[in-house]
């Protein structure tokens, strides 16, 4: 509740925001305040430990912008506007915004991570968010395959639009994703806050011979 609060105060006198895809002042201000809450939360973890404490500061080079706990959690964002998504999510004839970051777990693979502002009358308000492993976990259990990523294009029609890699059981190399779908579309459920499964393009397989994809025949 408390989050929700503060993000209004934040926005309360902050421009209208305009139904287009263009990035102004509302865009970057609720980047802002998503920066400030992930940091807060971040060096709530070590408590009282100041040493700890100021190792996390948001740390800005040409290209992004990282904060994070090290040997923990890092999320890094990109210093262009290719980390803002924006459409309508819920059906109100209203703009939404996705906000995106690579994120890492300690020396894991980056993941997507996806953070869910809906529109309202006094700005964007914070809603979900959700990672782009787990969104499409349960099409690895379906496929049997080991995990996958799915990236975000864009929202139209109420649906977030994107491909996946996916990874399966024969790759060398942890860091290979032989199979992909090149486009698969989600919608928010509102009531459980959950990314769905809309629909998916044809399972592909890298072929290791030619490195040509070809469609795989499910099951």
């Amino acid at each position: 509740m408390l989050l929700f609060v503060a993000l209004a105060c934040l926005m309360g006198c902050t421009p209208k925001i305009k139904n287009d895809q263009s990035i102004g002042k509302i865009e970057i201000e609720t980047y802002k305040f998503l920066v400030d809450k992930l940091t807060t939360e971040m060096k709530r973890q070590f408590g009282g430990n100041m040493y700890q404490n100021e190792k996390i500061t948001p740390i800005e080079t040409a290209d992004a912008l990282k904060i994070g706990i090290p040997n923990g959690t890092a999320y890094s964002f990109k210093n262009d506007n290719s980390k803002y998504v924006k459409g309508d999510l819920n059906n109100d004839k209203l703009s939404d915004l996705i906000i995106c970051a690579d994120m890492t777990v300690a020396k894991s693979l980056p993941v997507k991570k996806y953070f869910i502002f809906l529109q309202s009358t006094t700005g964007y308000q914070y809603f979900a968010e959700c990672k782009g492993d787990e969104m499409v976990a349960a099409n690895c259990g379906k496929d049997d395959l080991n995990n996958g990523v799915f990236y975000l294009d864009s929202i139209a029609g109420g649906l977030l639009i994107g491909n996946t890699n996916y990874q399966g059981n024969h790759e060398a190399y942890y860091r290979d994703f032989s199979y992909r779908c090149e486009t698969e579309k989600y919608k928010l459920n509102v009531a459980t806050k959950v990314l769905e499964l809309v629909s998916q393009s044809d399972l592909l397989k890298k072929n290791d011979a030619t490195s040509e994809y070809e469609k795989v025949e499910r099951r």
